[in-house]
């Protein structure tokens, strides 16, 4: 059993997890190893807000049910709410800097058409090389999840710095579950200082075809620890489940599930049958 360094409450955990805040009063640590604790200081956890209710986030959900294409018409209606659970998640926010300089090569392709005689006429496709390279920089609060076995869409997590406080155990919900991490500080900045390689990979892959040469010089500085509200929603339709996942602070879903009604598989059926004919019709009438 952990018991929390501060106030000695145990602490409910799972085999792996390393980075814990206490619900009695708040402490939060990472565990370096058994019986072995760091703190995170006050000045390095935030915490954002909750703003919502259960009834309150219900009516937000009601209401994405209602709005936006390719759903049943009748979900609002007929979906019956069987889970909702708060969550307060812990995120790493790292501050991350990376250098880039590449050289590449870009191909150009052009199409010429000749006649040639009796009026019959011949497509030529031509591919040259054209060399490139460049610099880039950028510096980004990279996010990174605290709790590596969570599936969280964290691009998608809209972060308020008005609604960023000091961490205070008080700031949490009442009935609200702490989830634990298993990502310490230095991982965090080690996935930070690897997404931000590979954002800049990316970068250049869609200046050339072809990467002769990349550098990056990456850096990256402290972290800080971010504890951030969500509702945790399922529901079912039809004898069907899907889940929502809901801001606490904004009520913004995150990623949500839906239906689509038979009218909408219709005209979705349509449209890939008139993109199929439309490739079918050009493929016979390009020119031989």
């Amino acid at each position: 059993m952990i018991k929390c360094p501060h106030c000695n409450a145990p602490i409910n955990y799972v085999l792996g997890e390393t980075l814990f805040t206490c619900q009695y009063c708040g402490y939060t640590f990472s565990m370096i190893k058994e019986g072995e604790y760091k703190e995170i200081a006050q000045g390095k956890h935030f915490v954002v807000i909750n703003n919502y209710s259960r009834t309150e986030m219900e009516e937000v959900l009601r209401d994405w049910m209602r709005k936006g294409v390719l759903k049943a018409g009748d979900l609002a209606e007929k979906s019956k709410l069987i889970e909702m659970e708060l969550k307060f998640v812990p995120i790493w926010l790292v501050n991350v800097s990376a250098e880039t300089t590449f050289r590449g090569k870009k191909k150009i392709e052009s199409v010429e058409t000749r006649t040639l005689d009796k009026g019959r006429k011949e497509t030529i496709r031509k591919v040259r090389w054209e060399d490139k390279s460049g610099e880039f920089s950028d510096v980004i609060e990279w996010k990174v999840l605290a709790s590596g076995g969570m599936r969280l869409p964290l691009d998608k997590v809209e972060l308020s710095v008005a609604s960023k406080v000091p961490f205070d155990i008080k700031n949490v919900s009442p009935g609200a579950k702490l989830i634990n991490g298993d990502v310490h500080e230095e991982l965090a900045r080690q996935q930070a200082e690897s997404g931000i390689r590979s954002n800049h990979r990316d970068k250049v892959s869609r200046e050339v075809d072809q990467i002769l040469e990349i550098e990056s010089n990456v850096q990256s500085e402290d972290a800080q620890l971010l504890t951030i509200p969500l509702w945790f929603v399922r529901y079912k339709y039809k004898n069907k489940l899907y889940s929502i996942i809901a801001e606490g602070s904004s009520g913004k879903i995150v990623q949500g599930e839906a239906p689509m009604g038979r009218y909408d598989i219709a005209l979705i059926a349509g449209i890939i049958i008139m993109i199929v004919v439309a490739i079918v019709v050009g493929v016979l009438s390009w020119p031989r």
